[in-house]
């Protein structure tokens, strides 16, 4: 069953042969790449623009529930929307689908990052508002 909300991004993953496992689908490792690889289309389209490493994001935690097996051959449709944004970090949630189906249900936290310091920094004004645009107002 569906989550997401009428203001998520949207975009199109290939699976590869190499993301299958001895059981004949993707590996459960290779879904939280599937994730990541939406989380970061879904970040430039935000932003408008790809991180230039000037202040980095990085993953404190990310939960995953399976609700089905992804397989090869077949595009995986991946949603993701902000669900919270705190002071330095914001949740993401990413549901991955494949041919109508939920497979996947993923919650992420990121936290920006002072490259200098190594420590986590506030939200820029910028930042806020382009993830207020893909904000839900309660969680899923």
């Amino acid at each position: 069953m569906s989550q997401s909300p009428e203001n998520y991004f949207e975009c199109t993953i290939q699976t590869r042969w190499s993301d299958q496992d001895l059981n004949g689908h993707v590996n459960n490792a290779k879904v939280l790449t599937l994730a990541e690889e939406a989380r970061v289309q879904a970040s430039n389209a935000w932003s408008g623009a790809a991180p230039d490493g000037s202040q980095p994001r990085v993953v404190r935690s990310m939960n995953i529930v399976f609700d089905r097996a992804i397989h090869y051959g077949k595009n995986v449709q991946a949603r993701v929307w902000v669900s919270r944004i705190g002071n330095t970090s914001f949740r993401l949630c990413h549901e991955l689908l494949q041919e109508g189906q939920r497979c996947a249900f993923v919650e992420s936290v990121l936290v920006l990052m002072d490259p200098s310091t190594n420590r986590p920094t506030p939200l820029t004004e910028q930042q806020r508002a382009e993830l207020e645009s893909a904000l839900v107002a309660s969680d899923s």
